[in-house]
């Protein structure tokens, strides 16, 4: 799974892409509870930030698979 991290997320993680293996798919839950234990400092992002698989956004019931990208968002604005 290929994970990107956006703004304050990547600022938070310590990176802005890291790719891992879950060795199964994973439920929206599972996927934060997994990159919190990897990146603890993510934790307060968890509240704020939106998910998308594969450049679509990602509903909390969705099933996040090995072979998706996954990007960490935090709000934006803009003008």
């Amino acid at each position: 799974m290929k994970i990107l991290y956006f703004a304050s997320a990547s600022i938070a993680a310590g990176c802005r892409e890291e790719t891992w293996s879950a060795g199964r798919p994973l439920s929206v839950r599972e996927f934060w509870e997994e990159t919190i234990r990897r990146h603890p400092s993510l934790e307060p992002q968890r509240a704020i930030c939106r998910l998308a698989r594969n450049q679509e956004y990602a509903d909390e019931d969705a099933i996040l698979n090995e072979t998706d990208e996954v990007a960490i968002l935090p709000p934006v604005s803009g003008g």
